[in-house]
């Protein structure tokens, strides 16, 4: 019993110190410093899983891989947000705690975005600012 107290403990010490973290890198990104934001990505009519990358803050979104052996390389370049959503519980077992879901639309079909709440905002007006100006957004 021990042990699980101590590792509930470690989780919740560690899930407050993630959040403090978010929170002070949103705080960089809107006082114009030039910030990294974890973001996933996913390409649900591939049946692709999320994959993690980062966004730089400010300017145009554009979407970098993480790692060279990423499932998902890039995303495409005409993206349109169409709304953000809670993490479902089949989502929440696989993204990180405390994300919204953004959902986009392109050409090449639906994709989804995970980013953390703090983040969220920032990233959806850096698509909003990248998107297709001529196509109506709901």
């Amino acid at each position: 019993m021990n042990t699980a107290v101590c590792v509930f403990v470690g989780m919740v010490i560690g899930a407050l110190l993630v959040a403090r973290r978010a929170r002070r890198t949103a705080a960089r990104a809107e006082a114009g410093e030039a910030v990294l934001f974890r973001v996933g990505a996913d390409l649900p009519d591939e049946g692709r899983r999320y994959s993690l990358g980062r966004v730089l803050a400010g300017g145009e979104f554009r979407w970098i891989p993480r790692w060279p052996w990423t499932r998902l390389r890039r995303l495409p370049a005409d993206l349109l947000y169409v709304r953000a959503r809670e993490a479902t519980f089949r989502e929440m077992l696989w993204l990180p705690i405390g994300v919204l879901v953004i959902e986009c639309a392109s050409a090449a079909g639906p994709v989804r975005l995970w980013a953390r709440r703090e983040h969220a905002v920032l990233i959806v007006e850096m698509i909003r600012r990248t998107g297709t100006p001529n196509l109506s957004m709901p």
